[in-house]
């Protein structure tokens, strides 16, 4: 028979069936707010991206690049890594204390990872149920994989699921707390269109909100009031019952439809 490229993943990966969701989307914003609230990758950002023109300029294309890189052959992955250590080749300086930053320091690179892999993981398991420990051990490894590509070195790369999490609980408590910089992007992203009407934005704002950890929300000073909380419930049970009953095209991200339908 034909031999089909499956990419750099196994074919049952953990990464794809949960990549493939398209309400996982909803989280960008709150992986971003997590990402940039460590002083050294928000000064690569204020630095180095027109945040304040294309707020969502840097989280489309990482979210695009790293759908090629979950769903597409080997030769498409591999070029979306390489894509992506270009992007941050550049990327290098001085924050205002004078600390240098680098976007392929190792320590960096397994923050950014982490980050889009616990958010991940808070959106899919609120929506549609806790995975197995065998499963979240799977997905952490499958993203080692992908942050060592990018310049992780093992001694930085949290080993198991459960290291993870403690990895993010230190770094919450002693490195990661937004400054000016932060803010900015935060400002930035959470307002890109002045233009729209005040409700809309407490709504998506209350739901990224939720999303984050509570030391970070109240470090950027984001309000967690009781109707903040009914609302994001509110949308967590409204995406438990549509997400099952949601037809394929509208449910499943393009990339993902078109990896099913190559390995058919």
């Amino acid at each position: 028979g034909i031999v089909t490229d499956t990419g750099v993943l196994a074919r049952d990966s953990v990464a794809r069936r949960m990549n493939r969701e398209t309400f996982l989307l909803l989280g960008g914003t709150a992986a971003l707010l997590l990402q940039v609230a460590h002083p050294l990758v928000a000064a690569g950002v204020a630095e180095h991206s027109d945040f304040h023109h294309q707020p969502f300029g840097r989280l489309l294309r990482t979210l695009n690049t790293t759908l090629a890189i979950v769903f597409g052959t080997t030769r498409q992955a591999r070029a979306g890594l390489a894509r992506i250590d270009r992007r941050h080749a550049p990327v290098r300086g001085q924050t205002s204390e004078g600390r240098a930053y680098d976007a392929r320091d190792p320590k960096l690179v397994v923050w950014v990872q982490a980050t889009l892999v616990l958010t991940s993981l808070r959106l899919y398991e609120l929506v549609l149920g806790r995975l197995s420990d065998a499963d979240r051990e799977s997905y952490w490894a499958e993203a080692r994989f992908f942050a060592s590509q990018l310049g992780a070195t093992d001694a930085a790369l949290p080993r198991t699921y459960a290291d993870l999490v403690r990895y993010e609980r230190v770094m919450l408590a002693h490195t990661v707390i937004p400054d000016d910089n932060a803010v900015a992007v935060a400002r930035a992203v959470l307002r890109p269109m002045r233009w729209l009407p005040a409700p809309l934005y407490w709504m998506s704002d209350a739901f990224t909100t939720g999303l984050l950890p509570p030391s970070v929300r109240l470090s950027y000073g984001l309000p967690w009031r009781t109707r903040e909380r009914l609302w994001f419930r509110f949308v967590i049970s409204a995406l438990r019952r549509f997400v099952p009953a949601t037809p394929g095209p509208l449910r499943v991200v393009p990339h993902a439809r078109r990896y099913e339908r190559r390995i058919r």
